[in-house]
């Protein structure tokens, strides 16, 4: 290792080298914010200078390892550390050449920092830094001052470019170039070259995980790219990076980390973190785990495999299939990021046609079903963890005759946390609920009518209609009409059933209804912005009352849980858990009331009736300890239940805690 204090630009200006970014290496990420503060520090440190003050600014290192060219051809400096921070000052050096209006200052600014002058006419040597692929374009047609096109002006290179000409155009002459000859050139940077094969432990791989110091920390992407790339030559490294990391990037746009993981849950069958900062280093220890021994090339051929049906789950591309995608865009409103290494997977057995067009709708439509019925009665517990198991039970899946089946069979045998309600706890649940409000920005009350339109005209509206709206047939807001019509108690009618789901449709109109009479609003749903799930029900009516949301509660209910929604009859009323998995219920039931002990937690069916946790196991009700099982049951029997001797109750699943059922906690 060489590692020499010098001038930023002093090592820029060596007509000797050029300087290389590897492909290992990620693309240009800073951010107009890292360039404002550049932008400071380089005026900061002229204004001293013009006074008596001597001042430098410390710039960080730059770490690089040296590869000979050819004759005739500057070194190579193939950068480990420093490509933000050399790829930002080269764009300031480029706003200040294009904004000084004296000729011979550009052209000084273009052949000292800008291009090699020893180079031969190939772009690749002359410009003198070379990006990686995705950066290359914009960052050569800057330095070749020729136009940018409109495909590559929204790139950071090109913003950024952008960003330091409108901060500096205004300023004279003089003070521009004060910024380069009083403040950039006193930057100070340690330029460090690696030796790898005279010191094996100067490892450009481990030096580029660990320096990262004043940079955007690294992803999981980036670790990944470096570690498969790293070693090989930089013509391996080019053409496995433009045959195969080249594609991820271009089909997954700003989502490779997360990809990467939902890749590793696919091939071990097994869950890990999500990709966030905070785990990245995490993540890419279990990533070397598991490819330890494989070949690069193998890896690089599986990503871009993968890559494929994983943008269609992800909604980037189509099938071309018109039910199968509208299955996809609905999963993608419900929410379905946990689910798409299952998916993926699914959708990869498709492809190699051990699914047809017919199966793979099924499965999609299962897994739909699965999460809707979840979403209604607020369910996503361990769903992260869930799915990437359930992918190991895929070739049992396509195996089988009956693939409605064995799926529900499958979402069935999970524990309690996970399961699939059955068609009693849906309607429970969509009686009791705030329909309106149902999931993010109402979308789940949205789709379960649309998909009820579909069910009864085989027409689905379109979701990115402006004119498609939920509608509160009797008003959020009452008239005095209204209120007449509610009969003698309005007030206490229209606070139990404003939001009910038998008084909320879907429209297609340019403006909202409102408190409107319910005469004058039949009208509109009779024409053309009714659709046939807003005048089923409705326009038979008369009067708009409590009576009559009842009667289309239950209509709705039905079409949800039978026709929308339908599972197998032999779910449609079974308890769809895994009720023998008795220690693994129990012992998420000790991990939650171990962190309760000291609480009093509520009876679910009866919340006057509470009991306060003292162990993991045992609460104390009445002067006893008890475990919340056999409580449980004994509080059945109190109420008149019906009881056998042979019943179990799961206990957490019967009692809450600051109104969230236990087995739903996530403490």
């Amino acid at each position: 290792m060489k590692a020499n204090p010098m001038y930023l630009l002093d090592s820029l200006s060596n007509n000797d080298v050029t300087f290389f970014i590897p492909p290992y290496q990620r693309n240009y990420e800073w951010l107009t914010d890292n360039c404002r503060v550049l932008l400071s520090d380089v005026k900061k440190v002229a204004a001293s200078n013009l006074t008596d003050v001597k001042t430098e600014h410390f710039f960080g290192s730059i770490v690089y390892v040296v590869e000979e060219a050819g004759f005739g051809l500057p070194d190579k400096y193939v950068l480990t550390d420093g490509q933000q921070r050399i790829t930002t000052t080269m764009l300031l050096l480029m706003a200040l050449r294009d904004s000084i209006d004296d000729p011979a200052y550009q052209e000084t600014i273009q052949r000292r920092y800008l291009e090699n002058d020893r180079a031969d006419n190939s772009v690749e040597y002359k410009i003198k830094l070379k990006q990686v692929e995705t950066d290359w374009e914009a960052y050569k047609l800057l330095v070749l001052r020729s136009d940018v096109p409109a495909t590559l002006k929204n790139s950071a290179v090109h913003q950024n470019y952008l960003f330091f000409r409108k901060a500096i155009e205004p300023l004279p002459d003089a003070e521009k170039k004060n910024l380069l000859e009083k403040g950039l050139m006193r930057f100070s940077i340690i330029s460090i070259q690696l030796e790898p094969d005279r010191n094996p432990w100067e490892n450009p791989q481990e030096i580029f995980e660990s320096m990262n110091s004043l940079g955007k920390p690294l992803s999981l992407a980036d670790l990944v790219r470096n570690y498969l790339l790293m070693g090989k030559s930089t013509g391996q490294q080019t053409a496995l990076y433009n045959g195969y990391w080249l594609t991820l990037e271009k089909r997954l746009p700003g989502t490779l980390s997360e990809f990467i993981r939902d890749w590793m849950q696919a091939d071990q069958h097994k869950s890990y973190k999500v990709a966030r900062e905070n785990n990245y280093k995490e993540l890419y220890g279990a990533f070397k785990d598991i490819v330890r021994g494989r070949s690069v090339e193998a890896l690089f051929e599986s990503f871009v495999r993968f890559s494929h049906p994983y943008s269609i789950v992800c909604g980037l591309e189509s099938t071309g299939h018109q039910r199968l995608d509208q299955v996809i865009f609905d999963l993608n409103v419900i929410g379905v990021a946990p689910a798409y290494s299952y998916l993926t997977e699914v959708l990869a057995a498709w492809e190699a046609e051990a699914l047809n067009d017919a199966d793979v709708v099924t499965v999609l439509t299962c897994v739909r079903t699965y999460l809707l019925r979840r979403r209604v009665l607020g369910l996503t517990q361990a769903e992260n963890k869930f799915y990437p198991v359930l992918g190991g039970q895929l070739y049992e899946l396509t195996s089988s005759p009956d693939l409605s089946d064995t799926l529900f069979r499958q979402l069935s045998s999970q524990e309690y946390a996970l399961r699939l309600p059955n068609d009693d706890e849906m309607a429970s649940k969509l009686r009791a609920m705030n329909f309106y409000n149902l999931g993010r920005s109402r979308n789940y009350p949205r789709l379960l009518l649309s998909m009820a339109e579909e069910s009864l005209t085989k027409a689905r509206p379109k979701w990115d209609d402006p004119r498609l709206q939920l509608e509160h047939i009797m008003p959020q807001k009452m008239s005095a009409d209204w209120r007449q019509m509610l009969g003698e108690d309005p007030e206490a009618v229209h606070q139990e059933y404003v939001n009910n789901v038998g008084n909320i449709t879907l429209i297609r109109h340019n403006q909202e209804l409102g408190n409107k009479s319910f005469g004058d609003k039949k009208e509109t749903y009779a024409g053309q912005s009714g659709l046939q799930v807003t005048q089923n029900r409705i326009l038979d009516r008369d009067v708009w009352d409590a009576e009559a949301i009842r009667r289309r509660q239950d209509y709705i209910i039905d079409l949800i849980t039978v026709h929308i929604l339908e599972i197998p009859k032999r779910f449609r009323r079974a308890s769809n858990w895994n009720q023998n998995d008795g220690e693994s219920a129990q012992f998420d039931s000790r991990r939650t009331l171990n962190q309760l002990i000291g609480e009093t937690i509520e009876y679910v069916s009866n919340p006057m009736i509470t009991a306060k946790v003292i162990s993991d196991s045992r609460v104390l009700f009445e002067s006893d300890e008890w475990a919340l099982g056999p409580l449980t049951k004994v509080l059945k029997e109190r109420s008149g239940a019906t009881v056998s001797k042979t019943s179990n109750f799961h206990g957490a699943s019967n009692w809450s805690w600051d109104g969230t059922k236990l087995v739903d906690l996530e403490l």
